[in-house]
């Protein structure tokens, strides 16, 4: 019974290690311990069945690990399985697995174990067949064709019957024969099964161990030639052709350990060439196979070095100890860097004295290059500023002197050792060079005494003075006076004076009774009028005169007596009334003055008067009632609007 749980949680992992490979006679040891090396190894595997299955050639499942069962030798799962999910729920199983490409002769032995799980409930059936070429591996693209592997050497149970294939470890062999001579190709092992599949009638669970090629031919020995290569220059174009002896037609070569030095490959026919691209020691093996599969190789190590020195750098010129920073430029090949004391990146700083610069250049080899340049560091001159008279008056003469250089230039237009006028306070800045053409600068502070002029403008009022020095001015008008100032230089002072009068000035203000006014810090009650001085009132700051003339007004007092019906009232100020009484409302402002006003009120309501009255008229005729007409008998009530004698 097919056990799809158990089979389809197998971990299926894929893992091989050659044991032993005899490269000079073509021999071979595959126990499958990790199938994930096959592929590297030469080996192919390919699944055709139909439909196509969740499994190919898998790493055998130990029963400890939940398989039907152990591998022939090593580790418990190191086998190479297949089983029915190789194909769908049903289908045709065939899954190829295939040896590397060998020389194959007669006489040669290929011998494998092989077996099933047990019990033999669902058959299995492996087929071994052989290719003749050579390094192909084509199988066909379908179910049923066999590709290049037309020779079918093992055909395990056929017939798909139960009790034929192996349910314990069994060995099988093959020795080659029929071949007219000896020839290059592969081996096949191929899950054949009809009818397979998890429902399917045929198929189960197969495992191959421990295949072991055999080769009847003893390989003569292959040397290789030359024995050593040289040391190489990096970037230097390299070409040698690596020979034999003793190999059997045309052979190929192959690096088969460690690395050619970058930049150079090795042809089939064993030309190395090319051009290396890094430094560095470099070993390697070169294998050589004849055509009769044989093999031979040789260890070689080559030191790829360094190309000539190609770093050059300019002569700079001398520099000052307090010139600019010099910027570093012309230093070849482009990219390289500048190092030396006082240097920082592509910077010199002078002031670090004479020094040596170095360009070092990284070539892409990895090769470092480098060249050197001195310069020279002349130190600056002292400069001294000096100047022959400090401090000296505004107007003077004045004469500046450069020392500790050869040559002086002065800022502000001054002439080393020539005289000129000087008006005011003045910073002097001397360059002086010497006979390097390096330079320096010193300043001296000339400071001038000035014969001052100020002009002040006074403002007095009549009576008022100004002195200045020793003269004294009362009247408006410009003065101009010279003496000498405290520090020894003359001086001219101007005044501009101008003496103002005081204000006068007349105000007729007028207030209400009881009311006052001020006038600086006098207060008035009463009409009149009134002189007052303020002093420094005026906008001049003198004193002024005012005369106040001032009105002081009453207010008015009135007196109505109105007469209102019952019912109605009275409003005064803002106060109503409705009963008979004398009233006093103030009225603030309203009198023509703009003063208080007092107004008595004497208010009398009258009472309405009620009368009643019969009248006798014919039928037909009518009696009219303060506007109304009546023409019937009846009781009839009228108001007369007005018409008491109270309404007036």
């Amino acid at each position: 019974m097919k056990t799809k749980t158990t089979l389809k949680t197998i971990l299926i992992t894929a893992i091989v290690i050659i044991l032993s490979i005899n490269i000079n006679a073509q021999s071979f040891t595959e126990n499958f311990d990790n199938i994930t090396l096959l592929t590297g190894n030469g080996w192919s595997l390919q699944n055709y069945s139909y439909p196509t299955g969740t499994t190919s050639w898998f790493q055998g499942t130990s029963v400890a690990g939940g398989g039907p069962f152990d591998s022939y030798n090593g580790a418990a799962n190191s086998y190479i399985g297949a089983n029915y999910d190789n194909t769908g729920n049903t289908g045709f199983i065939s899954n190829w697995l295939i040896t590397p490409n060998i020389t194959i002769r007669n006489g040669d032995v290929i011998a494998f174990y092989t077996r099933k799980a047990n019990p033999d409930a669902y058959a299995d059936r492996l087929q071994v067949r052989m290719s003749t070429y050579g390094s192909s591996d084509v199988v066909g693209y379908s179910a049923v064709s066999v590709g290049v592997f037309t020779t079918l050497l093992l055909d395990i149970n056929p017939t798909l019957t139960l009790g034929v294939y192996p349910t314990s470890w069994t060995l099988y062999t093959i020795t080659i024969s029929g071949l007219s001579a000896p020839t290059s190709g592969r081996f096949a092992f191929r899950y054949f099964v009809t009818n397979g599949g998890f429902s399917g009638a045929n198929s189960e669970y197969i495992g191959i161990d421990n295949v072991v090629y055999t080769s009847s031919y003893i390989c003569p020995t292959l040397t290789l030639f030359p024995s050593s290569i040289s040391d190489q220059t990096a970037g230097v174009a390299y070409n040698q052709t690596i020979t034999n002896t003793g190999a059997l037609g045309a052979a190929t070569y192959d690096v088969t350990s460690g690395a050619l030095p970058t930049g150079l490959t090795l042809s089939s026919a064993g030309v190395l060439s090319g051009t290396p691209t890094a430094t560095g020691s470099y070993s390697f093996t070169i294998t050589i196979t004849d055509a009769s599969g044989c093999s031979g190789s040789q260890s070689y190590t080559v030191n790829i070095v360094c190309p000539p020195n190609s770093a050059t750098i300019p002569t700079y010129s001398a520099q000052c100890s307090n010139g600019a920073i010099l910027n570093l430029t012309g230093g070849l090949p482009a990219g390289g860097v500048y190092s030396g004391t006082g240097v920082s990146g592509t910077s010199f700083d002078p002031s670090s004295g004479t020094q040596t610069v170095t360009y070092t250049y990284t070539d892409t080899y990895g090769c470092v290059n480098t060249a050197s340049s001195s310069i020279t560091v002349n130190n600056a001159p002292t400069v001294i500023a000096n100047a022959s008279t400090n401090p000296i008056c505004a107007g003077s003469m004045e004469t500046l002197n450069g020392g500790g250089a050869s040559t002086y230039t002065w800022n502000n237009s001054a002439l080393d050792n020539t005289a000129f006028v000087i008006n005011s306070t003045t910073n002097y800045t001397v360059t002086g060079t010497d006979n390097n053409g390096c330079s320096n600068t010193a300043s001296v502070n000339v400071v001038v005494k000035p014969q001052s002029s100020s002009s002040n403008t006074y403002i007095v009022c009549a009576g008022g003075s100004v002195t200045v020095g020793s003269s004294t001015y009362t009247t408006t008008g410009t003065y101009t006076d010279i003496f000498t100032g405290a520090n020894g230089c003359d001086s001219t002072a101007t005044t501009h004076l101008t003496v103002r009068n005081p204000i006068t000035k007349t105000q007729s203000p007028t207030v209400c009774a009881g009311d006052m006014f001020m006038v600086g810090f006098s207060m008035y009650t009463t009409s009149g009028t009134y002189t007052d001085v303020l002093l420094s009132a005026s906008i001049f700051g003198c004193d002024s005169t005012v005369t106040t003339n001032l009105t002081v007004m009453n207010a008015i007092t009135g007196s109505q007596s109105p007469i209102v019906c019952a019912g109605g009232s009275v409003m005064i100020n803002g106060n109503t009334y409705t009963t008979s009484g004398t009233y006093t409302d103030v009225l603030t402002g309203a009198s023509m003055s703009g003063c208080d006003s007092t107004v008595t009120t004497n208010l009398t309501v009258m009472n309405a008067i009620t009368g009643s009255q019969s009248r006798t008229v014919c039928a037909g005729g009518s009696v009219m009632i303060n506007g109304n007409t009546y023409t019937t008998s009846g009781t009839y009530t009228d108001v007369l609007t007005g018409a008491s004698m109270s309404v007036r």
